[in-house]
């Protein structure tokens, strides 16, 4: 049987130095964990203000999408309805830019989190 070839690439190295790991106490501990269940918390709030989001955009489109049906029922202008909707699309990407940038931010929290737990406890 042939022995193994040691690969000659050499190993990438990681982008960041490994934090010196110290020990915590038990209270220091806890509020680690209470703040990382936290954010997750709030992680989960601003991916429902994503769906939120979508859900505007999904019924502005149907409002333009419907503006002859709204014409001629309702004997609405076509052009308030098309205000209407686009008014509506406009809030919904509103709020899923908005949500993005909050959640990056809640993200290099967490990071920051995991990085103070060190890398065996994550």
């Amino acid at each position: 049987m042939p022995a193994k070839r040691k690969s000659k690439r050499p190993r990438k190295k990681s982008a960041r130095p490994k934090a010196k790991k110290r020990k915590m106490s038990l209270e220091e501990e806890r509020t680690l964990f209470v703040k990382e269940q936290t954010l997750l918390s709030k992680e989960r709030t601003i991916l429902s203000f994503m769906r939120t989001g979508l859900g505007f955009i999904t019924a502005g489109f149907a409002i333009i999408a419907a503006t002859a049906i709204l014409e001629t029922v309702f004997k609405m202008n076509p052009a308030t309805s098309f205000v209407i909707g686009w008014g509506i699309v406009i809030v919904g990407f509103i709020e899923i830019i908005e949500s993005f940038r909050r959640l990056r931010v809640y993200r290099q929290k967490m990071q920051q989190i995991k990085e103070e737990l060190g890398d065996e406890d994550v």
